[in-house]
């Protein structure tokens, strides 16, 4: 599984990268913002590989249009444990 840095014209290079990650403090991200990342996810071809990064490393932000309330359940529903030094 490749470093999402090391991916080719990933979509979401076209939006800031604050957007992927909002502040817990400024109350995260809108339902419409994220419907907008989904949707910039959802046209990437690293869309699959990203989401698959996320669920195994990354704790916060958006990873191939899955947010972090998602991994959370699908890590459940999956049984995947992730060892804090794992999450970047």
């Amino acid at each position: 599984m490749r470093e999402p840095r090391f991916y080719e014209t990933p979509s979401c290079a076209t939006v800031g990268g604050d957007f992927w990650f909002p502040e817990k403090e400024k109350g995260g991200l809108s339902n419409t913002d994220i419907r907008t990342a989904k949707s910039i996810c959802g046209s990437c071809i690293h869309k699959s590989e990203c989401a698959e990064w996320g669920l195994a490393k990354e704790d916060y932000g958006i990873w191939g249009g899955v947010t972090q309330m998602e991994r959370k359940f699908l890590r459940r529903q999956k049984r995947i444990a992730v060892k804090e030094e794992n999450i970047a």
